[in-house]
């Protein structure tokens, strides 16, 4: 029997999300200049074989686009992006994944992040576990083997599960994994440059940064609040000098 293939050597699509649920209100508005500036940062640190596509009803000029599948969509929430572990997704966004959420500032080389020893699926695991009602895994950023972890989508009912979901965890969305996975999946952490920004959760402050690591890849802005603004950019100084905000027009 011949040995399976090591997935961390093959092409790879990076992916996000773009979609509009006036349920789910925030500080900010993602649009698609968002996804182009993502494909940007994208392009410029990721060496390997890829390409860049955005689950959205949009179209983006310059981008492969795929259409959202609402089936597990539950308003307010980001359940929507369960449709990437359907088990037929390698047919519309290709064999091996990398996800990643907008809200993200890539500030060095991502190859060693996709790049990983064989292994069908990569977790971040959650800085703020520990915290009141933090997730064990952070949905932020995903990497699989298409159909790998199915029973994401598989097992997820809109009407039912949001009911008991939050029960441990908070998040929605990161809870489901949190509860649906078990606690042994290969994982990102600060050791690979991942991070999230530093926030203020509760009154409390978190685990994330405030000033740049020195090995830092990817840096994560979970919560009501998005890189492009004024307010996070004056905490974050060091965001202006890793990517050009679309609010500004410009380009990197």
């Amino acid at each position: 029997m011949s040995e399976p293939r090591d997935p961390s050597a093959t092409f790879v699509t990076v992916v996000t999300f773009l979609w509009e649920d006036e349920a789910r209100r925030r500080s900010y508005h993602f649009t698609t200049e968002h996804v182009q500036v993502a494909k940007r940062m994208v392009d410029r640190h990721l060496s390997l074989p890829h390409e860049f596509v955005c689950v959205t009803d949009h179209r983006i000029e310059g981008i492969r686009t795929v259409p959202i599948d609402w089936r597990k969509h539950v308003p307010g929430t980001c359940f929507v992006k369960l449709m990437m572990h359907r088990p037929d997704i390698a047919g519309l966004l290709g064999r091996r994944i990398l996800y990643l959420d907008l809200d993200c500032v890539i500030v060095g080389s991502m190859d060693g992040i996709v790049h990983r020893p064989y292994t069908d699926a990569v977790f971040w695991r959650n800085p703020n576990y520990g915290l009141p009602k933090r997730a064990f895994y952070q949905g932020s950023m995903q990497l699989f083997t298409a159909g790998a972890r199915s029973q994401l989508w598989t097992d997820f009912d809109p009407a039912e599960t949001p009911k008991w979901i939050n029960r441990r965890y908070g998040g929605a969305e990161q809870a489901w994994i949190s509860e649906r996975l078990d606690h042994d999946e290969a994982t990102w952490s600060d050791a690979d440059g991942v991070f999230g920004a530093g926030r203020l959760v509760g009154g409390q402050m978190d685990k994330g940064i405030s000033e740049l690591p020195a090995n830092a890849r990817i840096v994560f802005f979970p919560g009501n609040r998005m890189y492009d603004q004024p307010e996070v950019q004056e905490r974050h100084p060091w965001v202006r000098d890793h990517m050009v905000t679309p609010r500004h027009g410009a380009t990197m």
